[in-house]
C-alpha cells in the first residue's frame, strides 16, 4: 500500500469497523505494514493509531478463527 493511499482509508466515512473484515488477508498485512510504517513518522494522521490498533485486532480475531497460533509457523 502507497503513502498516497493511507489516508484515503483513514478518513473512509465506513470505518475501520466495516472495512478491515473486508480485507484480504494480504490486504490487511500491507495495511498493517502501511500503518506501523506511518506511525513512525514525525506527524502521523490523526486516527492511523486507532486504526493500527483494531487491524492488529482483526489480525488476531483470524488467526484465532484458523486456529493457527505462533508455535504452528514455527
Amino acid at each position: 500500500m502507497t503513502s498516497a493511499k493511507l489516508p484515503r482509508i483513514i478518513y473512509d466515512p465506513r470505518g475501520p469497523e466495516r472495512i478491515l473484515p473486508t480485507l484480504t488477508a494480504p490486504e490487511l498485512a500491507g495495511l498493517l505494514d502501511a500503518l506501523y510504517r506511518h506511525l513512525d513518522t514525525p506527524s502521523p494522521e490523526l486516527g492511523a493509531e486507532t486504526w493500527y490498533e483494531l487491524a492488529v485486532e482483526e489480525a488476531v480475531r483470524r488467526q484465532s478463527l484458523s486456529g493457527r497460533t505462533d508455535q504452528d509457523a514455527v
